[in-house]
């Protein structure tokens, strides 16, 4: 499949998922709403005062947040089911079920961050070292060294977030928290895709995801209703984007039959 015709599925499956079925988007944008609401706490026009930030409103940004955080597991256990390849579109049900794929994917995405965790934490422990012995001043040595390790932090963070996307459809399809951190398994499957054709997928994918947050942004000029509208927009880029990377991972492994709802055990 082209990259064309991944586009225009994505597009359909999102419409499909969303636009012919409002019960799940009404769901999406009200398990999406606790972190919408945050922005009504802010002031900008007073976050610059020293005072600002000792009357912020922090009990209700705090609960929001935990709310919002508690809720975010059923719309991540909704876009496993999309990386499934389920069709029809999945609805929100089996609740208990959805919630638990939510948690686990994001062990999946937290086991993937640690070696950037790891290699920004020692980036910074040498950089601290070398500044502390010499000042403000760095030996030539130092700074090569303190240089080389900023390079391997960056390269690092950008492998890993290549292969998470893959990590990420891998246990989807799979159920497996084992499966999806399979570095030789993940690894494998992009080179099955081809490097180049990869990375020019997600390429495509960040240009609409750059066009979309313009639209969300130029929205967001409009008080009040461009906040809604941004809240509405935001399920169909999440499902699109689930469905887009899906649609990539099938170049590796295309399903010998569709994946249906039943057939996925939901």
């Amino acid at each position: 499949m082209e990259n064309g015709e991944i586009l225009s599925d994505s597009i359909d499956y999102s419409r499909n998922a969303l636009v012919g079925n409002w019960r799940t988007w009404l769901i999406f944008i009200i398990f999406s709403l606790p972190f919408a609401l945050m922005i009504f706490l802010f002031d900008p026009e007073k976050m610059q005062t020293a005072d600002y930030w000792m009357h912020f409103p922090w009990a209700q940004f705090i609960g929001l947040l935990i709310v919002g955080f508690l809720l975010s597991f059923f719309t991540s256990g909704y876009l496993v089911r999309v990386c499934r390849g389920i069709t029809p579109p999945p609805k929100f049900d089996d609740w208990v079920s959805l919630y638990l794929e939510g948690i686990k994917v994001l062990i999946v995405q937290i086991i993937w961050l640690i070696p950037i965790f790891l290699a920004s934490c020692v980036t910074g422990f040498f950089f601290g070292i070398a500044v502390a012995v010499n000042g403000s001043g760095l030996t030539l040595p130092m700074r090569i060294g303190t240089l080389l390790l900023v390079f391997f932090a960056i390269a690092l963070t950008i492998l890993i977030v290549l292969c998470m996307f893959i990590a990420i459809v891998r246990y989807s399809r799979t159920g497996s928290i084992r499966e999806g951190i399979r570095w030789s398994a993940v690894i494998e499957t992009i080179r099955k895709i081809g490097w180049g054709s990869y990375i020019l997928a997600l390429i495509i994918l960040l240009v609409v995801a750059i066009i979309y947050f313009i639209v969300v942004t130029v929205f967001a000029l409009i008080p009040f209703l461009g906040w809604v509208l941004n809240l509405a927009l935001y399920p169909l880029f999440v499902v699109f984007s689930a469905r887009y990377i899906s649609r990539v991972y099938d170049q590796a492994t295309p399903p010998t039959l569709p994946v249906t709802a039943t057939a996925a055990g939901i």
